[in-house]
Formats: C-alpha cells, sequence, structure tokens
C-alpha cells in the first residue's frame, strides 16, 4: 500500500505521539530553557537545576567540560559559590525544532564588564541532552556604540 505524503506525515506523527517520542514545541523548549537558567542562575540551585532540566548522558560541546550533567554541576557549584553575585541577564531566546540559543549577558559581580555569551541547546523530552557555547569579553573601550547586544 502507498501512502500520500501527506498521509504518511500524519501516521508518522500520530505514532510518534502514541510512542511518546515527538518533539517537544519550540515555545516548550524555550519555557524549559528559561526555569533552567532561572533555577542556575537567578536561584542558584545547581543540583536541582541539573535534575531537573539535563539528561545525565548530556553531549557536552564545551571544551572545558566533560560529558554528563554531573560534570556540569561539578563545575558551577563551586563556581557559583565563589561568584555568588554572578547574573546571566538573557538579551534574546531563539527556538527552532529542538534547539533553543540563548544570547546573555554574563557577569561573575556587579561592576564586571561582563562577557556575551551565546549558549545552544538541544532538547528531547523536556530535557537539555546537547550543549555548545561561545563568549566574548565586553570591552571597556569598543570601537563602535553599537553593543555586543
Amino acid at each position: 500500500m502507498k501512502l500520500k505524503p501527506l498521509a504518511a506525515t500524519v501516521l508518522f506523527c500520530a505514532a510518534a505521539c502514541l510512542c511518546g517520542t515527538a518533539q517537544s514545541a519550540p515555545a516548550d523548549n524555550k519555557a524549559v530553557v528559561t526555569a533552567f537558567f532561572r533555577m542556575l542562575f537567578q536561584d542558584k540551585n545547581v543540583d536541582k537545576a541539573m535534575q531537573t532540566y539535563v539528561d545525565k548522558n548530556l553531549v557536552q560541546h564545551d571544551p572545558y567540560l566533560g560529558d554528563g550533567g554531573t560534570t556540569m554541576a561539578d563545575f558551577y557549584q563551586p563556581y557559583l559559590e565563589q561568584h555568588p553575585m554572578a547574573s546571566a541577564q538573557i538579551k534574546r531566546m531563539i527556538a527552532e525544532d529542538d534547539l533553543v540559543v540563548v544570547h546573555y549577558l554574563w557577569k561573575e559581580s556587579p561592576e564586571d564588564t561582563g562577557q556575551a555569551v551565546v549558549d545552544i541547546f538541544r532538547l528531547r523530552d523536556g530535557k537539555i541532552v546537547e550543549h555548545w557555547d561561545v563568549s566574548q569579553d565586553i570591552p571597556e573601550n569598543p570601537a563602535n556604540r553599537n553593543t555586543m547586544f
């Protein structure tokens, strides 16, 4: 039996929903990442943030961290204790399919000029399963007035 493209798509989506493998909507993924940022960087509740929002088998692309959610927790727990005024101010967030991109201002203290950071998260079933990041120091005297945000 040959299915027409639309019928095949509908059948696949129905099967995915029944099997519990359907992708979360981009808006749902943005909500997960927003809650993760709030719990980690505002509430400073590292263990709960990791248990709630990060898959234990996290694939990490940050060259300074190993794979797995516990590695990320092992980094952030002492770091946030040493920098209790550290903050992440989200400037924009973009979601498409299973990816969420966060562009934010990271500061270790209120007087810090900070860094412009972009994190990219891949999510599956409401959990962060993969992470990439890039960061750039904000210069004291930039060559233009456009800001990095």
